[in-house]
């Protein structure tokens, strides 16, 4: 016999009410807190990086010449 889970939209607000009250707790906040600093965290823009520290993360593969050749 096989066991079906269904998860509801009820079920998942309890879920995610559970978490938000569980997050806040641990922080030490209310709920309203915890959820404004969660909104805040997702809402604050990405620092800037410019074009030379996104070349400068990548990994160096060699020259042109060196890319296509058989080792």
């Amino acid at each position: 016999m096989a066991l079906t889970l269904t998860l509801t939209f009820n079920d998942a607000d309890e879920l995610l009410l559970a978490a938000l009250h569980k997050r806040a707790r641990a922080h030490g906040r209310s709920i309203e807190e915890e959820h404004r600093e969660i909104l805040r965290s997702v809402l604050r823009p990405l620092p800037k990086r410019t074009l030379d520290d996104i070349l400068r993360g990548m990994p160096d593969v060699g020259s042109d010449a060196e890319f296509g050749r058989d080792l």
